[in-house]
């Protein structure tokens, strides 16, 4: 399978989630772009599954995610420590 690697390119804050009374969960909203163009997978739409940072795939949809014209957007947490520049691996799964 291929690995994609990502840089993160935006964060955008989104409106916080309530889950309870008493519990927001504070979202972002990260657009990465994939560093290299080596593969085919990098250029024509396809779905992937984060790899690597470990804090973005225990929250990831089933399924994974859509990567488009070399980009992937995803909504994570705030404490999932994502920050510009940051990299991002992918695996395109079928």
């Amino acid at each position: 399978m291929a690995e994609i690697t990502a840089i993160v390119t935006s964060i955008d804050e989104l409106a916080a989630y309530k889950l309870s009374d008493d519990l927001l969960l504070e979202l972002l909203s990260v657009t990465a772009t994939a560093e290299h163009d080596p593969q085919p997978a990098a250029r024509t739409p396809t779905r992937v599954e984060v790899i690597e940072p470990v804090e973005l795939i225990k929250h990831q949809p089933p399924g994974g995610y859509f990567l488009d014209n070399r980009q992937v957007r995803l909504t994570c947490a705030k404490g999932a420590r994502v920050h510009l520049e940051g990299r991002i691996r992918f695996r395109a799964i079928s």
